[in-house]
């Protein structure tokens, strides 16, 4: 074997690890990225029915910072933000329900989960059991 074979044999090893290191870290943040999307929408889902409530709240402001590369999502954030600030009676009758169903839609496309066939109304419905 030449010296330049044993080279070219050192390079190409060294430069496919590097190359299979990359492209793995790639896709583990693109995947750590989407748990933490998911993670979030489901807390907000999840707490959907007390806008007001702490835990609805955290998720409101976790949405923020983990969507912060959607556009979409943020100006729904703030679409709501808006209507939630105006008073009560200088806002239009179900403006709030609007906005959070409009930001559900825009969180389910942004992580690629399927709504077309779920109805806006089911958006605010919850289960909640009287015992």
């Amino acid at each position: 074997m030449t010296q330049q074979t044993i080279l070219l044999t050192v390079v190409s090893s060294l430069l496919s690890g590097l190359i299979g290191i990359i492209l793995s870290f790639w896709f583990y943040s693109r995947l750590e990225r989407r748990k933490i999307k998911l993670e979030t929408a489901r807390k907000m889902f999840g707490n959907k029915h007390q806008i007001n409530g702490h835990a609805f709240q955290e998720a409101m402001n976790e949405a923020m910072v983990v969507f912060s590369d959607s556009d979409d999502v943020i100006q729904c954030i703030e679409n709501l933000f808006k209507v939630v600030e105006t008073p009560l009676h200088a806002r239009a009758t179900g403006a709030a329900d609007e906005a959070q169903i409009k930001l559900m839609k825009a969180i389910c496309k942004n992580i690629n989960i399927k709504y077309k066939k779920l109805p806006d109304a089911y958006y605010l419905k919850f289960f909640s059991v009287q015992s």
